[in-house]
């Protein structure tokens, strides 16, 4: 049997058996990865507190043959915070399943995992989450190459069209007026300055765009495309995307 150290961030858990947890890491060293705290269900048990959802954690884990085991775990930041604010929890985990769904196991990645770290710091002290969430879409898009298509047509790639249609989930952009007749898909409507929006979020920090005054009809305009490409790439629904939008009174078919 092996043993490694890792730092990770806990991104799910679910119980096995009377006492026990598997956990859902993601680590710098590893990448993600599923091990089982044994008893972390008793209130006394040693990895109840480092086993808490968003988590950031030192571990100690056991190679098993069919799944790794967490023996130790030192906290190195409890993001407490995220868990007794009910709004942010809601985001926090519905990052947490983005990460989740769209990382494989065993697959290395720390520039996603330090962003991901520091997403987490960023929503920890921010007063409206919103602006914060759509840049950490995107970027996280942008990192797992998903990035969706806002600076051309998606089908004849103009650059300038006359007149933009709208946004195409299944197609994955931008089309024209002239590509969307020929494809016959139903489009989210997008104004041009949403899609400037869109375009600056790649670049902005997180920690500036916390700073910035929240456009409330800005911010759900970007959710419904985003949440709508994002689900379409998963091929599959989001729970906790769902408990976000009925959270914030945002009606589901609006997709923000």
């Amino acid at each position: 049997m092996g043993l490694y150290h890792c730092e990770g961030i806990v991104l799910r858990t679910r119980n096995i058996g009377e006492a026990d947890r598997i956990v859902t890491l993601f680590t710098k060293e590893k990448g993600k990865i599923e091990a089982v705290a044994r008893g972390a269900r008793r209130p006394r048990n040693r990895l109840v507190g480092v086993t808490q959802h968003f988590s950031y954690l030192r571990a100690l884990i056991f190679t098993g043959k069919s799944l790794d085991q967490l023996s130790q775990g030192e906290l190195i930041k409890s993001f407490a915070p995220l868990r007794a604010d009910l709004t942010k929890m809601a985001y926090a985990t519905w990052w947490s399943e983005l990460l989740d769904v769209f990382l494989p196991l065993a697959e290395v990645n720390t520039e996603v995992f330090l962003f991901a770290l520091a997403g987490l710091v960023v929503l920890e002290k921010t007063t409206d989450p919103m602006l914060v969430s759509r840049a950490f879409e995107l970027r996280l898009l942008r990192y797992l190459g998903y990035e969706p298509v806002l600076d051309r047509c998606v089908h004849c790639q103009e650059t300038n069209p006359p007149f933009w249609a709208g946004f195409a989930p299944t197609e994955g952009g931008m089309l024209c007026s002239v590509c969307a007749k020929e494809a016959g898909e139903k489009l989210i409507p997008v104004r041009p300055a949403a899609v400037q929006a869109l375009t600056g979020l790649y670049q902005a920090d997180l920690r500036a765009v916390a700073r910035q005054p929240v456009d409330l009809a800005l911010g759900q305009e970007l959710g419904r495309l985003l949440f709508a490409f994002i689900q379409n790439r998963a091929e599959k629904p989001f729970k906790s995307l769902s408990f976000l939008q009925s959270l914030l009174a945002w009606p589901p078919s609006e997709g923000s």
